[in-house]
């Protein structure tokens, strides 16, 4: 058993790029990690890894060792998961990546939930605005809001959320509502600085059905969803986000919504995880949380007919 421990250490230290990062990811001591590495090459008997003070690097025989040792874990791992499906309840450590904003707003009460039903049930939420590896960060689910880049993972859609056109009172106090999309042009835009530039709004007229598209430059980019907020919270322009990262900003009257007879396509929300086969109980658990949260959300239900 201590020889495929230390085969599970090597593979991760390979793929985490870092002894620290994959003692970070074991819940183990970086010594520790050293240690498995130093006595798995001295039973094998050869340098497997190349270190240096800002990488690691693989030697020839330790890249043709990797492959065998992974696909020795990769069956582990799949005999553990059709083990776990016997188990009434999820254990171990779900990793998930999120979006920051959405993450906070949505994943934290659906979280709370499933942690009080499901003590012995660890949860490592990784916020992040840009799309990580999950293979790569070891992450189990990941959920992304809009269109999906990455055909290999697996997607399950948990709804469609709406979009609102914000701005503080302050702000349109000084600079005026708009009332028509082609009023953008007068106004600054705050914009996502992973999204295409200039900017496509295509807002569909409530009342008539019609759609105006119009093209936004921005005067101010970020690639955090929590500062456009701040910065619209504090009277630098006017932007759109899905409702869910700005609902308690509008409640509280530190934004008001504007173009009220206009809306944005509505945005996807996504679970997306790696394989489709052998799905462990944690994330089939959470995903069924999160989608009975997501449908029942009052900035979901809102927009619905």
């Amino acid at each position: 058993m201590e020889e495929l421990k230390r085969i599970g250490v090597f593979t991760k230290v390979v793929q985490a790029k870092s002894f620290s990062e994959a003692a970070r990811r074991l819940g183990i001591a970086k010594s520790a990690v050293s240690k498995h590495i130093r006595l798995l090459e001295q039973e094998v008997g050869v340098r497997l890894i190349n270190r240096s003070t800002r990488k690691l690097s693989l030697t020839e025989v330790g890249e043709v060792y990797y492959r065998h040792c992974q696909q020795i874990v990769d069956r582990a791992e799949i005999a553990l998961n059709e083990l776990r499906q016997y188990q009434d309840q999820p254990t171990g450590t779900l990793r998930i990546s999120s979006p920051v904003a959405f993450g906070r707003a949505m994943l934290i009460p659906v979280i709370k939930e499933l942690r009080s039903l499901y003590p012995s049930l660890n949860i490592d939420l990784e916020l992040n605005d840009e799309v990580v590896n999950m293979v790569e960060e070891g992450i189990d689910l990941a959920v992304r809001v809009g269109q999906l880049k990455d055909s290999s993972l697996v997607a399950r859609k948990l709804c469609d959320i709406p979009i609102v056109t914000f701005a503080s009172p302050e702000y349109l106090a000084v600079n005026g509502t708009p009332q028509r999309p082609l009023d953008l042009i007068e106004h600054q835009w705050l914009a996502l600085s992973f999204l295409p530039t200039p900017i496509v709004g295509q807002f569909k007229d409530k009342r008539t059905g019609e759609f105006v598209e119009h093209r936004i430059n921005s005067g101010l980019k970020s690639n955090s969803i929590d500062a456009i907020i701040d910065a619209a919270a504090q009277g630098l322009g006017i932007s759109a986000l899905v409702k869910a990262t700005v609902e308690e900003h509008l409640k509280a009257g530190r934004l008001v919504s504007v173009l009220n007879d206009y809306e944005l396509e509505p945005r996807s929300v996504y679970a997306v995880y790696p394989h489709r086969e052998h799905l462990p109980p944690k994330v089939r658990v959470f995903m069924e949380f999160l989608k009975k949260h997501c449908e029942n959300a009052s900035w979901v239900l809102d927009n619905k007919p």
